[in-house]
């Protein structure tokens, strides 16, 4: 099927680049439809990963303020999973290693891929490449972050179960549910 750019205009270019896109594309009928204009999001892919403690049966969640749930009304300091952009010339697992070391202090001992995702394809072009991480939760301690970064992440020890209880709360990120409904699914086998 085709698309067709007919213009483009750059509205806003820092953390991420706002693009206003007027385009057409092919129908399934296979006509053009009516030139239309689209604002997308563009950033970096991002890696995330959900850490796991095989042997004392809990995930390390990594909490810190976040102002789209600010904006939304909500509490802003959401448990979350290790997340971060991968940067230029990195690899998704060289990108989850070094996030995991910077927001939780932590060394994978093994890392397991789960999926690549586009995160809001109707408004976005990141994609998240979502990892399991086991780690050794008992060496959590402190707050982490990088200063540079303006990062204030304060790591979180819970009991599976209790973690897998966020699902039913409303307000996990999206790559955190679907990373923690995979734990839930996979640890039943």
């Amino acid at each position: 099927m085709k698309v067709r750019l007919i213009e483009e205009q750059v509205g806003y270019s820092g953390f991420f680049r706002l693009r206003r896109v007027t385009l057409e594309h092919e129908r399934y009928d296979g006509t053009m439809s009516a030139p239309r204009a689209h604002e997308v999001l563009e950033r970096s892919d991002v890696a995330a990963a959900v850490l796991f403690d095989p042997a004392a049966d809990s995930i390390v969640m990594v909490e810190q303020f976040r102002p789209g749930a600010f904006a939304a009304g909500l509490h802003p300091w959401l448990l979350d999973i290790v997340a971060g952009r991968i940067e230029p010339g990195q690899s998704p697992e060289e990108a989850i290693v070094r996030e995991i070391a910077e927001e939780s202090g932590l060394t994978p001992h093994a890392v397991e891929f789960i999926g690549s995702y586009l995160t809001a394809p109707h408004l976005s072009s990141e994609r998240v490449h979502l990892f399991c991480a086991h780690v050794d939760a008992s060496r959590i301690a402190g707050t982490r972050g990088l200063p540079e970064e303006g990062e204030d992440i304060r790591p979180v020890v819970m009991e599976r179960a209790a973690a897998l209880g966020l699902l039913q709360s409303g307000v996990l990120p999206l790559w955190a549910g679907l990373a923690l409904a995979w734990i839930s699914l996979r640890r039943r086998e």
